[in-house]
């Protein structure tokens, strides 16, 4: 074969090549598209609370300023900063201060404060990062799978856990003990107990 018939040829296979594939693109084409499997809800994680949207920054330290000050009644400042009151309960709770007070062990609700402190000192978990529903979630654990913790996960976990009341809720396949919620615009949303 000459130069010149196999440049020619050379180029006229690489026009047909993509026809060569078209029977095959025109079956698939027929065919019903595979569903795709659902993908779970994309949840980050992080510790550095100076990369959180200013709002939530403030909101944070409010309640932790409060929770250091070891009085629950310092509490009523980073609640009256949002139009509406967060949610402590399933239950109405028309004076959160008393409600915090009964549901502490102590009757003084320390207790609860020191739940708010410890909690606001773990990582945070981001969920639905970028739509309506956006939140920023105390502790990130209860946003991850319980039986798939990290062993450095776990360690932190055992700050605010006993190792049995992890096992309980591993167990039962979900986070059940206090969150705190704050959207990217600042407001505390809840402080409560998943049952």
């Amino acid at each position: 074969m000459r130069p010149r018939s196999r440049i020619f040829a050379a180029a006229l296979a690489l026009v047909l090549m993509p026809f060569a594939a078209l029977p095959a693109l025109s079956q698939a084409a027929n065919e019903p598209a595979a569903p795709k499997p659902a993908q779970p809800a994309e949840v980050q994680l992080g510790r550095d609370a100076t990369k959180l949207p200013e709002p939530v920054q403030r909101m944070r330290q409010a309640i932790l300023r409060a929770a250091t000050s070891g009085e629950i009644e310092a509490l009523r400042l980073p609640i009256d900063m949002n139009e509406l009151p967060p949610i402590f309960a399933k239950e109405r709770t028309p004076d959160r201060i008393a409600y915090l007070k009964g549901a502490s062990a102590d009757g003084n609700g320390r207790e609860m404060l020191a739940v708010l402190y410890s909690l606001l000192t773990t990582g945070y978990a981001i969920k639905n990062q970028g739509t309506k529903n956006e939140m920023i979630v105390w502790p990130y654990h209860a946003a991850l799978p319980l039986d798939k913790l990290t062993p450095s996960q776990e360690v932190e976990i055992y700050r605010f856990l006993s190792p049995a009341r992890l096992k309980e809720m591993a167990a039962a396949g979900k986070y059940g003990w206090y969150r705190v919620e704050i959207s990217p615009d600042g407001v505390w949303h809840t402080f409560a107990k998943d049952d």
